[in-house]
């Protein structure tokens, strides 16, 4: 597995752009699975979760109205849930090097939401252990009982916002935007990206909302092509495709 190298702030949350997520995205594929990086396919994530980062995948109702999908164990400990028979809560012992998931992932339809939320807390693993080590005077606030677990809260993959209010914020930021670059790696979005345009006989370009009618049909045919090569939802696909501006507003493409 290749190890992040950067530097971390005094609480250990790593210091990390865009860039640098997306660099370290590509050197994870190129040790896994480098025909990735030349391929427009979807990531195998329980071989990457489990064979490669050697963490174990458990399946458990984490709290009643399911607003946290997902938690990362980073030490041994306990962990509150809900009994699936008795509807009530009940604690059961966790093991460090687990990612837990809520049953409701499994459904066919929430496929490519089960595959992000597993990859964002692969994530997690990777960037923030060193937060969540037990000789850490400084873990992050607003985590779990014992402060021992990272969360993945119940939103439809990740969220556009860039703020950052707290430590919490940072990494969960860090934590999409890393599972984003690995299900959709930027060498291989690249290759889907001219693909896409070679279809319809054009050259690659940016799209730019509102600049014209065919400008605002590829805007929705671009993000449900990569969805489907990558078996991500259509919003993921999005919100990378913006992040990498591939597809921007007008506003923004005049600024």
């Amino acid at each position: 597995m290749v190890e992040l190298i950067t530097p971390y702030t005094f609480s250990q949350i790593p210091y990390l752009t865009y860039d640098s997520l997306d660099e370290y995205a590509e050197e994870l594929i190129k040790d896994f699975a480098p025909e990735l990086l030349h391929t427009p396919d979807a990531l195998d994530v329980d071989r990457f979760i489990e064979y490669y980062l050697n963490l174990t995948v458990d399946y458990q109702r984490l709290c009643i109205n399911r607003k946290i999908l997902g938690v990362t164990v980073f030490n041994d400990g306990v962990l509150d849930i809900v009994c699936s028979e008795t509807n009530q809560p009940q604690k059961i012992a966790v093991k460090a090097g687990t990612i837990i998931l809520d049953p409701s992932l499994l459904t066919k339809r929430n496929i490519p939401r089960m595959r992000f939320t597993m990859l964002h807390e692969g994530s997690h693993w990777l960037l923030h252990r060193k937060a969540f080590a037990e000789d850490n005077p400084f873990v992050p606030v607003n985590t779990c009982e014992g402060q021992l677990i990272a969360a993945k809260t119940g939103r439809v993959d990740y969220s556009r916002s860039k703020k950052e209010r707290t430590d919490t914020d940072r990494m969960e930021r860090q934590a999409d935007f890393l599972a984003s670059a690995i299900i959709m790696n930027r060498s291989a979005l690249r290759v889907a990206f001219k693909d896409f345009f070679s279809f319809y006989d054009e050259k690659p370009r940016r799209i730019i909302r509102d600049a014209s009618p065919i400008d605002d049909t590829y805007a929705k045919l671009l993000p449900e092509y990569i969805a489907k090569t990558f078996n991500v939802s259509k919003r993921a696909a999005l919100i990378r495709l913006e992040k990498l501006t591939a597809i921007s507003d007008t506003r923004l493409s005049r600024a």
